[in-house]
């Protein structure tokens, strides 16, 4: 029986040999599908997978999406990735960490970084490895555990991989709702490094937030330059008041004592989030970008970020006073960046 670890480095740095066929993704569901996404204002640069079908030729962490008629509709030389869709001669241009893809397919034409499987930042299988036969060919299948979400809760993945090559060659959703696949593959396509890239005029993040918003980087800098010369210089810093009474709470065990708090007004903007869990050595996966405050008492671990602003020792004094009146802080739990998956 094939093991997890064999399976991980097959496909760990995608196809070895290239490969080149035919992909379909898939949807049984009737209702509409709502998918959440944000950017700093520029288009997003998607993955184009047609429902009709699309030929896809991958190899290592390379890809080349054409339509079945042969027209190119997207690049990636496995750092940089082209979006054609739009404009054939200038495509939207970004990194490859940030294309998007709403739907299944995203595994199948992106190489998810290798830093993803290390420590506990990555999803994790559920059982053993499958072997089996795909499109006459020996393949290794495997599902993985769904990233936790408390707002959002998503379904385990199955992934489909060729064996030979490492190659992924479906990708399906635990509940089988969704999914995408080659319907006939071709190992050994006849490829070279610059099927893979563009080197004409492209239209990069910027220049695609430049057009949305009506603004430029350098008219950014022209607004501070004249802040700074007629107004004020240097940082302002000044302390400010926050609501942090809770507008909603998620109690998942009440004999834990663990909760999940949403912070602020409900009907304004969320100030920030509170967080309790058991006291524990074990690292909390709940590092996020915004401004983070964490503590220990003897019996809870405790968490607190803000959406805007930092939280220094003097207003972190009050909160720990209104929070748990008279129990020392013991220490601080080490954070973590909660489990992330690019499928």
């Amino acid at each position: 029986m094939t093991q997890w670890i064999e399976m991980l480095i097959g496909m760990a740095d995608g196809p070895t040999t290239p490969v080149r066929g035919t992909v379909k993704p898939y949807h049984r569901i009737s209702e509409p599908v709502t998918f959440y996404d944000a950017t700093y204002g520029e288009e997003p640069v998607t993955i184009p997978l047609s429902t009709d079908g699309v030929r896809l030729t991958r190899w290592r962490r390379r890809a080349r999406i054409e339509s079945l008629d042969g027209t190119v509709l997207f690049l990636s030389d496995g750092e940089t990735v082209w979006n054609f869709t739009g404009d054939p001669q200038r495509p939207r241009c970004t990194t490859v960490g940030r294309a998007r893809r709403y739907g299944p397919g995203r595994a199948l034409v992106v190489t998810r970084p290798i830093t993803d499987w290390v420590g506990d930042h990555h999803a994790r299988p559920i059982g053993s490895v499958t072997d089996l036969e795909v499109l006459g060919r020996p393949c290794w299948s495997v599902e993985l555990a769904p990233r936790p979400s408390i707002n959002m809760p998503e379904p385990s993945l199955v992934l489909v991989v060729d064996a030979e090559s490492g190659a992924v060659i479906a990708q399906h959703a635990g509940d089988g709702r969704s999914g995408a696949a080659y319907t006939d593959l071709g190992v050994g396509a006849a490829v070279t490094e610059a099927d893979f890239r563009w080197d004409g005029p492209v239209e990069t993040d910027e220049e695609s937030r430049a057009k949305k918003t009506g603004r430029t980087p350098s008219d950014d800098e022209r607004g501070l330059n004249w802040f700074r010369d007629n107004v004020a210089t240097g940082s302002i810093d000044i302390p400010v008041r926050f609501d942090l009474t809770p507008s909603w709470v998620e109690v998942p065990e009440k004999d834990t004592g663990e909760f999940v708090a949403a912070l602020g007004p409900p009907e304004r903007r969320r100030t920030g989030r509170l967080m309790r869990r058991r006291r524990s050595p074990e690292p909390w996966a709940v590092k996020y970008p915004e401004e983070q405050r964490a503590w220990s008492t003897p019996d809870f671990d405790w968490m607190c970020s803000v959406t805007a602003g930092r939280i220094d020792d003097a207003g972190l004094a009050t909160l720990q006073q209104r929070l748990h009146p008279g129990v020392p802080v013991t220490g601080a739990p080490e954070l973590v960046a909660p489990l992330a998956t690019s499928w």
